[in-house]
């Protein structure tokens, strides 16, 4: 899955040192809000318009932040993107209490400071950084292991799960070079948190709501939904792959989000993908934001046990 690169236009920048060479007035930078700060000592040109590459995904929020840290690499050089604003950056799933206006800055070099309002610096020994869409930026590996100090387990998972899957574009790296990475950490913060995490983390994951389900799952004592398990569908001739399933038992999980009913083409698409399903002798169980968790995990116990042969509810710990 690739991800579609748009270019938008921005504002152009300039630090306040360079107005009247501009032909701007101290009262205009002041006052006319075409001029407005960015951060101090950098402004905006609102009629002035620049391109950047920009994801096709991107809102107002990711625009103005993007805008934000190139700011700060006019003012401050050494510096990129880090935490919670690196996996804004990059489209990662974060919770809802990180997503603020809060500029989360790292860089590599120990002398560097900043003492700015909304914004953070974090100071790393080891550089592991590069540019992404023209922004410097932390590694997926140093984004997933700072954010493991505020972020739980479960939350972890999904931003791992995210990092090495698909939901907004190809991976950043594969589930092996960050478990790799990780492993050469000879001091590792969060250690327990981050290695319960990444036992958990899987690849070509589509988007949060499948990790969501399949920690949902396992927290319930079932057993863990294989991500996208591959069924040859003669009907359609070609591999059909659900969401979540248990091959042994023909079941599948598919999350219904609000765009599957929102397109025609993507209902469609469902209703014949699940026919083929059906039809290989899977069932197939619709999941979303508002079903019932208690009665889906009856339906799944039911199935397993019906068509797996499994020993009863009792060998299964219940919710």
């Amino acid at each position: 899955m690739g991800m579609r690169i748009e270019n938008r236009m921005y504002p152009s920048l300039f630090r306040t040192s360079e107005a009247e060479s501009l032909g701007i007035s101290k009262h205009r930078l002041l006052h006319d809000p075409r001029f407005r700060a960015v951060i101090d000592g950098i402004h905006r040109d609102e009629l002035k318009l620049v391109e950047h590459p920009t994801p096709s995904w991107a809102d107002d929020a990711w625009m103005n932040e993007s805008l934000k840290l190139r700011a700060m690499t006019m003012a401050v050089p050494g510096i990129a993107a880090g935490g919670a604003s690196a996996a804004r950056l990059f489209g990662l799933p974060l919770p809802r209490r990180l997503i603020d206006s809060h500029l989360h800055l790292v860089t590599f070099d120990p002398g560097r400071k900043v003492s700015r309002k909304g914004i953070s610096l974090r100071r790393h020994n080891l550089a592991e950084g590069d540019y992404w869409l023209g922004m410097p930026m932390h590694s997926p590996v140093g984004v997933f292991l700072d954010l493991s100090a505020v972020l739980t387990r479960d939350e972890l998972v999904a931003l791992g799960d995210s990092i090495v899957g698909r939901w907004h574009g190809p991976p950043l790296c594969s589930l092996e070079f960050l478990r790799t990475k990780i492993a050469e950490r000879r001091y590792l913060r969060n250690r327990k948190r981050v290695e319960a995490a990444m036992s958990l983390v899987r690849e070509s994951v589509d988007s949060p709501q499948e990790t969501d389900l399949r920690l949902w799952a396992i927290n319930c004592g079932l057993p863990e939904p294989v991500v996208h398990p591959p069924v040859r569908c003669p009907l359609l001739n070609r591999t059909v792959e659900p969401d979540l399933g248990y091959p042994h038992a023909k079941l599948a999980l598919e999350y219904e989000g609000d765009h599957h009913r929102a397109l025609r083409s993507q209902w469609n698409s469902d209703i014949t993908r699940d026919e083929a399903l059906r039809q290989q002798g899977w069932e197939v169980l619709k999941v979303t934001s508002q079903t019932n968790r208690i009665r889906l995990e009856h339906k799944i116990r039911y199935y397993l046990e019906r068509r797996s042969g499994l020993a009863g509810r009792d060998s299964l710990k219940q919710c």
